[in-house]
């Protein structure tokens, strides 16, 4: 749990850029994570103990990296995992770097069918970065969309966005029951919270034909 209001701020970050899709695709088992320099949104997706294998791709090893033996960590340059990686075989990709629309095309391939990619976002207000981020996720395939909103003090205008990405239209019903009888604790994250982030104010609503 967190211990200081920094640490309060980032935990709902680390936390919905991992929930929301872990109970939301019908049964995933492997996941990769780029971008999470810090390892902590791989302490949130480490406590799905039902995954099978999780990839942690950074520049860098975390030293606060938690040892398990599911985890693979891979240090270095980006393009040179996407080389190597099976394609249709992950099922979710948690992407906490911006937005990038070549990176999409690779994701898109390397997803399975169920598939479901995380994209880091900016704040609500900043509608345009967000349309943009959701044509480029359109132009390369991920049929449906959702962006989810939830507060982050800390950061620009105390409230982040994400969006997260499906092949097909048409996401799966989240998976309520694993979500009461999880054997884990969190901080911010529940049903609840995870419905609500799907509520969208109006000025957004107006705005994002997703």
């Amino acid at each position: 749990m967190p211990h200081s209001l920094h640490e309060y701020n980032n935990t709902i970050f680390h936390e919905m850029m991992s929930h929301p899709a872990l109970f939301t695709h019908p049964h995933p088992k492997k996941v990769v994570i780029i971008g999470d320099e810090d390892s902590k949104i791989l302490q949130e997706v480490i406590k799905h103990d039902h995954l099978v294998e999780i990839v942690s791709i950074n520049k860098t090893i975390s030293a606060t990296m938690p040892a398990n033996s599911k985890v693979q960590m891979h240090s270095g340059d980006l393009s040179d995992w996407l080389k190597k990686a099976a394609p249709h075989s992950v099922d979710i990709i948690i992407h906490a770097a911006p937005a990038h629309d070549e990176l999409f095309k690779k994701f898109f391939t390397l997803l399975s069918n169920n598939g479901i990619l995380i994209q880091q976002s900016v704040s609500p207000f900043e509608l345009t970065a967000i349309k943009s981020a959701a044509d480029q996720l359109r132009q390369n395939g991920f049929q449906d969309q959702q962006v989810l909103n939830f507060p982050q003090p800390s950061f620009s205008s105390g409230w982040r966005s994400i969006i997260m990405a499906a092949k097909h239209i048409g996401f799966k019903r989240i998976r309520e029951k694993a979500i009461f009888t999880r054997s884990f604790k969190t901080y911010y994250y529940n049903l609840d919270t995870h419905k609500a982030s799907l509520v969208l104010p109006e000025f957004m609503r107006e705005e994002l034909t997703l």
